[in-house]
């Protein structure tokens, strides 16, 4: 019978309220909700522990009590210090982050969190969790023992890998990792910045994109882009009718650009990618041992997105083990780490029911796992994966 790891929960944001000017806000697990899942974790008595130590039972090196659970944080936002943390060291949880070099802020001032709040030394309001951590502050939360820092690549980069054009840019999401990759130095800070989506022209083409760690760059023909952007101006793209009337024009111009064979100016060669990845797997590895003082041995795929080649890479370069991501075909591999999502948008209650029902299902006790096999032959069956 196969061995029954750990369930390892993935978190992103928590705070007690939506930043409305960030277009990940979806990602922001509400204060309250996460402060009632670490309760239930303390109530009925689960063990959290780190990812190396998963690893160890993973591959029965060690044994488990299959009490065991793992937290884990993608990104390395501020939020994570400012509330999460706090949270965690009230009721004695231990949570892993992985972070990206390129966003970490260089202030070297450790900003206010929760704590402060309980101590008197500043209001709830006065909290700004808006950005993501620094050294100072990941140093912080090692020493207290409570928090593990591990690598997620280098840049959370996505690039366009085709000379497929997806949508036009009018803002919100779409647009984020254009934007990130024309203005990089302000990826630390994005968060705070109110006019952040308007660095990008409206009725920008949107390429067909993917994970820095798996793309083969396909760098779009700047005159290209300059003359669908040109054009935009020219309607009124908050008019349904006018934006149709842009996006067929607009087209045409991809078309014509496709069949001279300029709509892409440079595809990546593989010495390129090659010499990329390592930048983005083994370089920040590095960066984090040299700055925290400790080994980092796992590592976590932005947007889900790896390869064979890349867990290969990591492997060669001392980590232990990776997430699984979207090569579902590898969550049972011992160096893989399959994970689950817990942070739902729910009432409190619910939400607590919820991760009741994955942690118990995961463990394959009754009748949540019934319950579960069912949900994923009905998935299968409806094809959603």
């Amino acid at each position: 019978m196969r061995t029954i790891s750990p369930p390892v929960l993935y978190y992103h944001s928590v705070a007690p309220e939506l930043n409305h000017d960030w277009v990940l806000k979806f990602l922001t697990l509400d204060l309250k909700n996460f402060e009632s899942q670490l309760q239930y974790l303390v109530d009925r008595r689960y063990k959290t522990i780190f990812l190396d130590e998963w690893v160890q039972i993973r591959q029965n090196k060690c044994s488990s009590q299959h009490n065991e659970v793992c937290l884990t944080f993608d990104d390395g936002l501020l939020d994570n210090w400012v509330y999460a943390y706090p949270m965690a060291k009230k009721y004695g949880i231990k949570m892993t982050i992985f972070v990206n070099p390129e966003y970490v802020d260089p202030e070297a001032e450790i900003r206010q969190n929760l704590e402060d709040v309980w101590n008197g030394k500043c209001s709830l309001q006065e909290l700004d969790g808006r950005g993501y951590l620094s050294w100072a502050e990941m140093r912080e939360m090692v020493s207290s023992g409570l928090v593990d820092i591990q690598n997620h690549t280098m840049s959370h980069a996505k690039y366009p890998v085709s000379s497929s054009v997806k949508q036009f840019y009018y803002g919100g999401f779409t647009g984020l990792h254009s934007i990130l990759n024309q203005n990089p130095n302000i990826k630390p800070t994005y968060p705070r910045e109110n006019q952040f989506e308007r660095r990008l022209s409206p009725g920008t083409p949107i390429f067909e994109e993917t994970s820095a760690v798996v793309a083969r760059i396909h760098t779009p023909n700047r005159e290209v882009v300059k003359s669908i952007t040109s054009l935009a101006t020219k309607y009124d793209l908050e008019n349904t009718v006018e934006r149709s009337a842009f996006e067929k024009e607009a087209r045409i111009i991809v078309q014509n650009a496709e069949k001279k064979n300029i709509l892409i100016e440079k595809v990546e060669t593989e010495k390129e990618y090659r010499s990329r990845l390592e930048y983005e797997v083994v370089g920040a590895k590095e960066i984090i041992e040299k700055e925290l003082g400790k080994e980092v041995s796992i590592l976590c795929w932005p947007h889900g997105d790896n390869s064979t080649e890349a867990h290969s890479l990591a492997k060669s370069s001392g980590h232990i083990a990776t997430t699984s991501g979207k090569m579902l075909d590898t969550i049972n591999d011992p160096d893989r780490i399959p994970r689950i999502g817990a942070d739902f948008h729910t009432a409190p209650w619910i939400n607590r029911q919820k991760l009741n029902y994955k942690i118990k299902s995961h463990f394959r006790r009754q009748p949540y796992h019934l319950v579960a096999q069912a949900n994923q032959l009905k998935n299968q069956l409806l094809g959603k994966y």
